[in-house]
């Protein structure tokens, strides 16, 4: 046993009391919102009853009660979830029309407002805040149905726009109403001729419909997906398990069946950090604990690996005591076998596997792609160069190695754009280089970073951005990327690349141009170097702040730092289809990386401008906004149709 499951089991044994009072308290409020939900449709109350630990244990039959109760709603969330998103997605997509061409008109008004001499950009923005303001403070354009309401109640969901319309209201607005510019008449394609507020007052409209959309949408994935199915499915195999493991008195090993049952105290424990991180306040600054950040995902992870191993052990020792108990099964979900809607695209993901040998000589080969990139940086360090020279022999050598590691390892990456980007690139004057731009990616894989590089290199990006050729980018990364590859052995850590995390971590900031996020540095200055970083080169960031746990996890963006980019920022949404499966977080340490098709999904720009809530500081959180960019990744990274 792992030295820290021993650690971990130890103190589960510990607060085995509180966890079991907890973990029937929890039960309890769960089964009252699935019965809101109409899972027990038809049954009588008293049947929704969750057999509790009152004397410390639960006896057969209440066991075996606690096994229907969560298998009946393990049963009903599929369909549940494919309708509740598929609501969710038909809006959404019906509205991004709509959306684009409010960003349209925004960019052609405020070129004619600076054009004639009203003003600059920034009063211009000032005005339409006025508006999107008012736009926000309005009622949730979104209904709730009786399910939603009772997560909301319970706390693991939220109505749109909840928390920005609570605070848009409160803000006094500016500039004044007798600015006599409100009155100047505007022509809108599409729209007519109409006072300057009345057109600002639609567009705003239209965005903030879109916001709430998405916010619907991505809020009812992190419900259903991330939240429900997620959880009700490991739930399952632990009713199953314990279940198993009592009627396995006296036919196997006490010490065996001992060891079953630690294992499922440890994943109620875990179940209820789980629901502890899905009841923080997403408008926090920072989470308190699990949710929107790595140890999120890093919990997730570690609950699918110990289902994993229950379930393994469970199927041994239930073949041992030949007791009459259908098989434990381990969910499709954990096991990377949802089938359904918003999966994966069947034509992307994972086309075959590497063999055991094959698998450690790329794996090594790897290595010294990672050195001789490595050295190239170190010698650049050395050699008199401009800071345009240096970055842009550093962003070439990043390119290959990423095009490198993605032919050693056999995986294709098709390319598609958006076809209304380059009406908005145009309108944006992106080919001009002065607008401060961000690309936000996915990341479920330790391979999104060869898939961003050689993306953003490829002839279809430089073509749409308008570039002359590849652009060095800056990319907001943590700090100890390159640990993986350091190796301790007899005290000493050796480092497979050639230099150790650290040292990496500051090449990558002198050298490459990348702003290293530390993690004990809970301080906004990294975000605000890369804000200001943006003035001379485009930025990268990967929004959700680490990689995904199993495939369907998508996980929100860390809204905080949306309050750092600068208000004319332009933000560039992509997906990377089918990624996870070529290379999956679990098992912990996992190095089975397989050949296949990853399809990069590219989505028209955003304006900062007409989408980021105002400078104000009860809005500091941009929650929305960033909650949007969650959305418009799911709307194109899973497919809305069996």
């Amino acid at each position: 046993m792992p030295p820290d499951l021993q650690v971990a089991l130890a103190e589960v044994r510990q607060r085995l009391d509180e966890i079991l009072l907890r973990y029937d308290e929890a039960a309890g409020e769960l089964l009252r919102v699935a019965l809101l939900d109409g899972h027990f449709a038809g049954e009588p109350s008293q049947r929704v009853e969750w057999p509790s630990y009152s004397d410390g244990t639960v006896n057969i039959e209440g066991l075996t009660h606690r096994q229907w109760l969560i298998t009946t709603i393990y049963d009903g969330i599929p369909s549940r979830r494919e309708q509740r998103l598929g609501d969710a997605h038909d809006r959404f997509r019906d509205l991004e029309p709509t959306y684009f061409n409010a960003n349209v008109a925004f960019l052609g008004l405020r070129d004619e407002f600076v054009t004639a001499g009203r003003g600059d950009e920034a009063e211009f923005g000032q005005l339409y805040h006025t508006v999107y303001l008012d736009a926000l403070a309005r009622p949730n354009p979104v209904p709730l149905d009786d399910g939603e309401a009772a997560l909301v109640e319970f706390r693991v969901a939220r109505a749109p726009l909840a928390h920005a319309a609570s605070v848009a209201g409160k803000i006094s607005a500016a500039p004044a109403e007798d600015d006599p510019r409100w009155n100047d008449l505007y022509r809108v394609d599409g729209v007519g001729q109409a006072s300057l507020r009345t057109q600002l007052c639609r567009i705003a409209e239209q965005v903030v419909d879109f916001l709430a959309a998405g916010e619907h949408l991505a809020i009812r994935y992190n419900c259903f997906s991330n939240f429900i199915w997620f959880g009700i499915s490991v739930w399952k195999v632990v009713t199953d398990i314990e279940l198993l493991a009592e009627t396995l008195r006296g036919k196997v090993a006490e010490r065996w069946r001992s060891q079953l049952v630690d294992y499922v105290r440890l994943l109620q424990g875990m179940l209820l950090e789980f629901l502890e991180a899905h009841l923080e306040d997403p408008a926090q600054i920072r989470p308190r604990d699990y949710w929107y950040g790595q140890q999120y995902s890093y919990l997730t992870r570690d609950m699918i690996d110990l289902t994993t191993k229950l379930v393994k052990g469970a199927r041994r020792l239930q073949k041992r005591g030949n007791v009459d108990l259908a098989e434990i099964q381990l969910p499709p979900l954990l096991a990377g076998e949802a089938k359904g809607r918003y999966v994966d695209y069947p034509h992307v993901g994972a086309s075959a596997e590497h063999g055991k040998w094959s698998r450690r000589v790329k794996l090594m080969k790897w290595v010294g792609l990672f050195r001789r990139r490595t050295q190239h940086t170190v010698r650049l360090k050395k050699q008199q160069l401009s800071d345009a020279e240096r970055l842009q022999s550093s962003w070439d050598a990043a390119s290959d190695w990423g095009r490198s590691t993605l032919d050693l390892f056999g995986v294709d990456v098709q390319i598609t754009i958006d076809p209304r980007f380059a009406q908005m690139a145009q309108k944006l004057e992106l080919a001009s280089g002065k607008r401060r731009v961000v690309f936000f990616p996915t990341h479920q894989s330790l391979l999104d970073h060869p898939v961003m590089y050689t993306t953003l290199s490829s002839p279809q990006m430089i073509e749409a951005m308008g570039w002359d050729g590849p652009q060095p980018c800056s990319m907001l990364a943590r700090a100890g990327l390159t640990t993986p590859t350091d190796l301790k052995i007899a005290g000493r850590t050796i480092s497979l690349i050639g230099v150790d995390a650290k040292t990496a971590d500051r090449l990558l900031e002198e050298i490459d141009g990348y702003v290293i996020l530390d993690r004990s540095d809970d301080s906004a200055a990294p975000t605000a170097r890369f804000a200001k970083v943006l003035e001379e080169r485009p930025g990268v960031v990967y929004g959700a702040g680490t990689t995904s746990a199993y495939d369907l996890q998508v996980l929100p963006m860390q809204h905080a730092l949306f309050a750092y980019l600068p208000a004319d920022i332009v933000l560039v949404p992509i997906a990377m289809r089918g990624i996870h499966q070529l290379w999956p977080k679990c098992p912990a340490g996992n190095s089975n990386i397989r050949p296949g098709t990853v399809e990069v999904v590219v989505s028209p720009p955003i304006p900062g401008e007409t989408t980021l809530l105002p400078r104000k500081r009860a809005l500091r959180t941009q929650l929305e906004p960033a909650t949007l960019f969650q959305a418009i990744h799911i709307a194109q990274l899973l497919n809305p149709n069996p």
